[in-house]
């Protein structure tokens, strides 16, 4: 490739941007997975040397905890953001899944959908630091839905006489089969109108 990251001097600062390269890395953990990419293949596809690469980011799992830790704040980011403005529950639940095909997917290519389902959950039955940060993430979102239901839509809670922390369950399991759905290959156009139909799924307040 022509990225022209090179090897510091010695006693100089580093002359790349860590964070390109765990964002670089974590197109090539997407689009191969974990136990199919080799060190070589991730040095290679960051333009470093395996020195390079190893000394500032440790092995490969080191790396790849890296990239999910990245990720993973990002992914919550977004969850949180998409409910901004949504006056209803039900608006804001085809924005939250809209949000999330768009991010999985690309207009005029296949989907590769999500790092953490796509890549992450197969390699976490094995490698027990990415299982805890997958199982933390999931836990993470749903207390942050939970908290977004509660704050933004108590109103519509209370009339589907849910808890919250179960709507907030339904909707993370509705993002995680949206997920698996954008792992298949999935065109944007399709994912989109998946999303929708998902949408339409969630409990809606009775009408008065």
């Amino acid at each position: 490739m022509s990225d022209k990251i090179n090897k510091p001097a010695r006693g100089r600062p580093r002359a790349f941007d860590e964070q390109a390269v765990v964002a670089h890395a974590a197109g090539v953990f997407l689009d191969r997975g974990f136990e199919a990419v080799s060190y070589e293949l991730l040095a290679r596809e960051v333009g470093l040397s395996k020195p390079s690469l190893y000394n500032t980011f440790g092995d490969k799992g080191a790396l790849f905890e890296r990239v999910l830790d990245n990720y993973t704040g990002q992914a919550l980011a977004l969850a949180k953001a998409a409910f901004e403005g949504e006056k209803t529950l039900q608006k804001g639940v085809r924005a939250f899944l809209h949000g999330a095909a768009e991010s999985y997917s690309k207009q005029g290519a296949l989907s590769q959908g999500c790092l953490l389902i796509g890549t992450a959950l197969p390699a976490c039955a094995h490698t027990g630091q990415i299982r805890h940060i997958l199982t933390s993430f999931i836990a993470s979102l749903d207390s942050a839905l939970e908290e977004i239901v509660i704050t933004r839509y108590r109103a519509d809670a209370e009339k589907l006489e849910h808890p919250p922390r179960v709507l907030a369950t339904l909707l993370s399991s509705l993002l995680f089969s949206l997920a698996i759905r954008a792992r298949t290959g999935m065109s944007q156009r399709d994912l989109l109108a998946t999303a929708d139909e998902l949408a339409e799924t969630f409990p809606r307040p009775p009408e008065i």
